[in-house]
């Protein structure tokens, strides 16, 4: 191409000749395109029902799984065996039916594969929470695709996606030294919704670290609310019965506080009162006058949220997408706790040690392409007595200084799409994060009342209620 534009721009070429020298250039660039386009390799951005051929599917999986944890990519290529890709533009299943749980139960074998426990450790020689988030929402999937699918090679099972994740905590410290083994089953089905429980045990049985993921079922066709197959209840066992009952009643928990059904005592509106006007005393004085606050003797180790904020921003690459062609979940859930992690670090000055995830949102996808906004900032530090003026929750404060050498930081992450061109921000995940951290650190205080009220009521109200 560039040698025939060279030719086109000399005078000594004819007219005629010029005009077979353009059409020559017209085919080669009009080649150029069509040949980019069939031998890129993410030639087809989404894996969804146009791809009718599961040879060039599993091309396209091997493309981006290399990109993610030997987990994910084992766990995906199981799901591309049950997806029926041989009838793409079959009829969406309409069936309901009455499904038993069926475990599914992934193998870390940490203590005879030594690349598989490297790729898990961080510098401190412990397990990346990281990416057992990520092989934890790809194991949820396979347990929702298992469930919603009719078993019918001549349908198609609605769509599902991740809208939540809930009661993400670990229990005990992940060893990469023996044997670790990820369990994840349907909880409780609603409607349209499915719960999936991930439990993360070592060769004992202990359960390590717990999450629930909860997924909306979307018809193909009109993109709605679609119902899915319901759990036979008949037969679950003991252990089954316990953990529907109890994701039930988070269920019901979580929908209640967001609809500002849950009615608030006489003394924990008090106490929110006293605690409000505390912290606003104290964060006005160190944002009007700072100089004197850093000498003042309650003031001297305070800084506002705005203060502990840090963020990073980057181009959503196609090698980080699911199944579905978006951006995987758990690469977000990944990107926004190391995040997390090194703020908390950069905060206390010692290694941070993870307790739990919690309001974990995906509100809208995220594309290829988009500029991804990750903004995490310390809301809240945990202060011993901060609950002495409250008499019913003694408890809390006998547990609290029995082990107040280590702290509780908790830190709130959001990811935003934002859009220079349309001049256009949105937040697409939100989630809190906590960690016990050890040292003298200052305390956090919210720098308006608004944001005081939203602290109390995401990190205080629940320890006061029961709800943590």
């Amino acid at each position: 191409i560039y040698i025939l534009k060279r030719i086109i721009m000399r005078r000594t070429v004819t007219n005629s000749n010029k005009r077979v020298v353009m059409v020559t250039l017209k085919l080669l660039v009009i080649s150029n395109k069509c040949n980019a386009r069939s031998t890129a390799p993410f030639a087809n951005r989404t894996f969804d029902n146009r791809n009718n051929n599961l040879q060039l599917m599993r091309r396209q999986m091997g493309y981006i799984s290399h990109q993610r944890t030997a987990i994910t990519k084992r766990l995906w290529n199981d799901r591309l065996e049950q997806m029926n890709v041989d009838k793409p533009h079959a009829p969406e299943q309409t069936e309901i039916k009455k499904k038993k749980i069926k475990e599914h139960v992934v193998l870390y074998d940490f203590e005879n594969d030594l690349q598989l426990a490297r790729d898990y450790a961080t510098p401190w020689n412990t397990a990346r929470i990281g990416r057992i988030l990520e092989d934890m929402d790809s194991l949820a999937g396979n347990v929702v695709f298992t469930h919603i699918d009719d078993e019918n090679l001549n349908t198609r099972p609605p769509n599902a996606v991740t809208a939540s994740a809930d009661n993400i905590r670990q229990f005990d410290t992940l060893s990469l030294h023996q044997k670790t083994f990820l369990h994840g089953a349907v909880a409780f089905v609603g409607t349209s919704s499915i719960v999936v429980r991930c439990d993360l045990k070592n060769e004992q049985g202990k359960v390590l670290m717990r999450a629930d993921f909860t997924f909306a079922a979307r018809s193909n066709v009109t993109g709605k609310a679609t119902p899915v197959n319901t759990l036979d209840l008949e037969n679950l066992t003991e252990k089954q019965k316990e953990d529907f009952e109890e994701v039930k009643a988070q269920s019901t928990l979580k929908k209640n506080r967001k609809m500002d059904k849950m009615p608030m005592r006489e003394e924990v509106k008090e106490f929110r009162q006293k605690w409000v006007k505390k912290v606003r005393e104290m964060s006005r004085v160190a944002r009007e006058m700072p100089a004197r606050a850093v000498l003042h003797e309650k003031l001297s180790k305070t800084v506002l949220t705005s203060q502990t904020v840090h963020e990073n921003l980057f181009v959503a690459q196609p090698q980080q997408v699911n199944l579905s062609g978006r951006i995987f979940g758990g690469f977000l859930l990944r990107r926004g706790f190391e995040l997390a992690l090194a703020n908390a670090y950069t905060f206390s000055g010692s290694f941070p040690i993870f307790v739990k995830m919690s309001d974990v949102d995906f509100r809208a996808p995220v594309e290829v392409g988009d500029l991804l906004r990750f903004r995490a900032k310390i809301i809240h530090v945990g202060e011993e007595g901060e609950f002495k003026d409250l008499e019913l929750e003694k408890k809390i404060d006998e547990k609290r200084n029995e082990a107040e050498v280590e702290r509780e930081v908790v830190l709130q992450v959001e990811a935003i799409v934002v859009n220079p061109k349309t001049v256009n921000a949105i937040v697409t995940n939100s989630f809190l994060i906590t960690f016990r951290v050890k040292g003298d650190i200052s305390t956090v205080l919210p720098e308006s009342t608004d944001e005081a009220y939203g602290v109390f009521e995401r990190v205080i109200r629940p320890k006061l209620c029961g709800w943590d």
